[in-house]
């Protein structure tokens, strides 16, 4: 059995490699590689500077975030053990454009040790923009506009309402 997802409105491309893998073994890698980013986001999250004080500071949410996608990602890569070594489910998930998927893996990796390098806004705007064309947002006026607002979102969010500086 495929499980599959097509979606209308998504214009075909010219990356139309199909990647198939049965679902048990595609929770045991999914959930690995989540769980070794999340270690990397909680690790690097350390690193950020949270200006001395008590209380919450810049390295608060990335290694919030990175709590939550390991407690989440363990559980994937637990059930997905589970069903390895039980009763398989013998259901084949399909993806229909890997190379935009390892891209977005690779964007992943690297916004920490990007935003360290570069500051939080430059490196957001970089990936963010990086991921909406990813996902096949190509039309340059909503996606400066997303880049934009999400920026200013976090910028009154972060910096004026929560008075927590962003690296």
């Amino acid at each position: 059995m495929v499980t599959s997802h097509n979606e209308s409105g998504v214009a075909e491309t010219s990356d139309q490699a199909v990647f198939r893998i049965r679902l048990e073994t595609g929770d045991v890698l999914a959930g690995g590689a989540l769980l070794a980013m999340a270690v990397t986001f909680w690790v690097l999250g350390a690193d950020i500077d949270d200006g001395g004080g008590s209380g919450i500071g810049a390295a608060d949410f990335p290694r919030g975030l990175a709590l939550l996608l390991g407690i989440a990602s363990f559980i994937l890569l637990a059930n997905g053990v589970r069903h390895v070594l039980g009763t398989r489910t013998g259901h084949l998930i399909e993806i229909g454009r890997p190379s935009r998927v390892i891209a977005g893996m690779l964007l992943m990796a690297a916004f920490a040790p990007a935003m360290r390098a570069f500051g939080y806004y430059p490196t957001m705007a970089f990936f963010l923009a990086a991921m909406l064309w990813i996902a096949d947002c190509r039309r340059p006026l909503p996606l400066l506009a997303y880049v934009a607002g999400f920026l200013l979102f976090s910028r009154v969010v972060f910096e004026t309402i929560l008075s927590i500086p962003l690296p």
